[in-house]
């Protein structure tokens, strides 16, 4: 994540006038800065409600990297007119990755020991992508993918902070070499200031790209790289400008109004904050203010505090702090097997703090500056750090590969039981009209495992009901739309229908498919993420308006195929817990029902199926290591899992004949409990959407129900 300059750097740099004197050279007001950051950053991710804006700690340390990392590169300039790139790239790979490699190989090993099989394509896939320094970048893609979304966090999620810094090191002297070298016949001011323009423009255009990207595209633009480049850029101005000559009154001032600025953003943002942004200018100017003022010796100054042995200590162990106490944090629940307490919380805190101090003595510390790297080449260094991160990216693929052995056994199992007729597979074990349906074979199983239930598993045997659901054609897009289609060819059809949605409409696409091949219909799947057809749209201005013009895409597309004369709705029902938010959202549906043009003369709402607990996954794992029924063992209350429908809802106020509610939650529940496992199959596939398998044996019941509404021939 961040980075502290070599002490012999940071003695070097200009000092304030008034400024205290430290040991080795260290600034105090940066070590304190540093504290800041961290401790934000941990008790956000520890006890979010306590500082809401926690994350902001992840930027004032690229500010403070901006800063020191330009001032070394500068000084390096004025002192040879050249930046060796070997000798900084090594200087960092000594300084970030000893300690970086040696938590992701604890993670690693730790994922393999106690995390269940379903989470390790996700965890291996962040420890390789955080050991090569795109962590950020496979995030930024998880927050714009349907299923990326509904990931759990990994204990290399912070990486992301990490492989940003990263890739600012290799890019920065880089930069700064090219701005030098344009005016390298020129005087050290000549190519101060060409430095200095070239970090003013790509400054700018970052914050500009930030602002716009952050409005269009909140959940990427927190982690993509540029971003954030504006960020070090503000850090690495300040150390170009001139050290101030203002009085210690007025710079103990300034440095009290920055640490209230990093402070304010920490209490007063929160997850919803539109960031980084514009947003992110408070707590970047606040440390920018800290830097500038440096340590004035004021009595009412707040070197004081600055000064004391736990601040500097916790500033000077930041990073290995920063390292441990995430993956700590996510690790625990599986290794403990129970909800983490304050009590249990506090714990790892003081596991956080041996660790880092370890770290930092018995690994940061030797191999950064002792006698084997520091005083070699950088050769030594880079084939050291090309060694020790190829070994953990290759356990990473080792561990990748027996959980793919163990998804490949999986998928055999499914295929044999999808065209083996199995007697109460599935949905079957729950049909009201056939009970009791208990087959004792499948008392045990568990089909697909939670490992391989986000993949659409379906068997090639070349047999007609089990075909996978392809787009006919292909994907294809009609302005905003994205078009599926499937079922049986349109010249053949006896219907055309519309299924439309987002995510929980696209896993109903394999049952459907069943569906339609049974009832001649040609199906054209539309879907589209956090956007309902409703008046009552959430999100920013930007993404509303991107919603809005979707909807009305998607009625005037329905009016253009008026051979189209059924609509089938199936949609997340959201938390559905806040009285105010579900009649607002009922009125919202409501209103977006009655903008359906004319052409349409069914409409069909699927009930939104139960949720599953986000631990789920994990208590069906272990009942099968265990040999026990995973369904009752992991069953959840109705109450819970079941949650208000607002689409269901509007849909049956509306009292018009042409309108009607498929409810398939007897499949799924009984009057207590919801089952995770059912008929030998896997329900759900995350928290709340379904895996394949369980859709495509609830089909013909949803057939079924679709026949008995008659709703079809009225």
């Amino acid at each position: 994540m961040t980075d502290r300059a070599k002490a012999e750097a940071e003695a070097s740099l200009p000092a304030s006038k008034g400024a205290a004197p430290s040991k080795r050279g260290v600034r105090p007001e940066i070590q304190a800065l540093r504290a800041i950051a961290v401790v934000t950053v941990v008790i956000f991710h520890y006890w979010p409600d306590l500082i809401p804006g926690g994350y902001i700690g992840v930027d004032v340390f690229f500010a403070i990297s901006g800063f020191l990392i330009t001032a070394h590169l500068v000084r390096e300039v004025d002192r040879t007119a050249k930046v060796s790139l070997p000798g900084f790239w090594a200087r960092r790979a000594r300084r970030i990755l000893p300690a970086a490699l040696l938590v992701l190989l604890f993670c690693s090993v730790a994922t393999y020991i106690w995390v269940p099989l379903n989470l390790w394509e996700q965890f291996f896939t962040e420890i390789r992508a955080s050991a090569l320094y795109v962590e950020n970048w496979n995030l930024a893609a998880q927050a714009v993918d349907y299923l990326g979304a509904e990931n759990r966090p990994s204990p290399v999620q912070h990486y992301w902070s990490l492989s940003v810094e990263e890739q600012f090191y290799i890019v920065w002297p880089v930069l700064i070499l090219i701005a030098m070298t344009v005016a390298r016949n020129g005087s050290k001011l000549l190519r101060r200031q060409s430095i200095a323009v070239m970090l003013v423009l790509l400054t700018a255009a970052s914050l500009v790209y930030s602002i716009i990207e952050t409005a269009a595209d909140p959940a990427a633009a927190f982690f993509v790289t540029p971003t954030r480049v504006w960020e070090f850029g503000a850090g690495g101005i300040l150390a170009l400008a001139a050290s101030g000559a203002a009085r210690p009154a007025v710079r103990a001032a300034v440095s009290w109004l920055g640490i209230a600025a990093v402070l304010a953003a920490a209490f007063f943002y929160s997850p919803e904050t539109p960031f980084p942004g514009a947003a992110a200018l408070l707590p970047i100017l606040g440390t920018l203010a800290i830097i500038w003022a440096g340590a004035p010796q004021l009595r009412w100054g707040p070197l004081g505090w600055m000064k004391l042995r736990a601040v500097q200590w916790v500033g000077d162990n930041s990073y290995s702090i920063y390292l441990w106490h995430w993956p700590l944090l996510i690790l625990a629940p599986f290794v403990l097997l129970e909800e983490l307490t304050t009590p249990i919380k506090l714990g790892l805190l003081a596991l956080t703090l041996i660790l880092a101090a370890l770290t930092k003595r018995l690994v940061e510390d030797p191999l950064r500056s002792g006698p084997f790297f520091a005083e070699k080449r950088p050769r030594r260094t880079f084939i050291a750090a090309l060694a020790a991160t190829a070994f953990v990216v290759l356990a990473g693929f080792a561990a990748i590969a027996v959980l793919k052995e163990r998804q490949a056994e999986d998928r055999r199992t499914t295929a044999r039981l999808l065209v083996s007729g199995e007697r109460c597979l599935g949905a079957a074990a729950r049909d009201p009209q056939n009970q009791p349906c208990i087959n004792p074979s499948l008392r045990l199983s568990v089909s697909p495992s939670p490992a391989t239930a986000r993949e659409i598993v379906i068997p090639r045997d070349g047999t007609e009901a089990n075909k996978s659901v392809l787009c006919r054609g292909g994907l294809k897009l009609a302005g905003l739309l994205e078009l599926c289609t499937f079922g049986v060819p349109a010249d053949q059809a006896k219907r055309q229908v519309a299924s439309v949605g987002d995510s929980h409409a696209r896993r109903w696409r394999p049952g459907l498919n069943l569906v339609a091949r049974e009832l001649d219909w040609t199906v054209t799947s539309i879907v589209r993420r956090s956007c309902p057809l409703s008046s009552f749209v959430t999100g920013g201005g930007t993404e509303q308006r991107a919603c809005r013009k979707w909807q009305r895409q998607l009625v005037a597309w329905l009016a253009d195929h008026p051979k189209i004369d059924t609509v089938i709705f199936a949609r997340s029902a959201g938390t559905g817990r806040n009285a105010n938010s579900f009649d607002a959202r009922v009125r919202g549906y409501e209103e977006g029902l009655r903008r359906l043009p004319s052409s349409i003369k069914h409409v069909i709402v699927l009930r939104d199926n139960p949720r599953a607990g986000r631990t789920t996954p994990d208590c069906v794992e272990r009942a099968i290591a265990a040999k026990t029924p995973a369904g009752p063992a992991c069953a959840i209350p109705r109450s819970v899992a079941l949650i208000p429908d607002a689409l269901a809802v509007a849909a049956k106020n509306l009292n018009d004949p042409s309108i009607g509610v498929i409810d398939l939650s007897e499949f799924y529940c009984s009057a207590r409990l919801c089952l995770p496992v059912i008929g030998g199959v896997l329900v759900h596939s995350d928290e709340h959407h379904q895996t394949e398998l369980w859709n495509r044996t609830l089909a013909p019941f949803m057939a079924r129900e679709l026949d008995s509404s008659g709703l079809l021939y009225r």
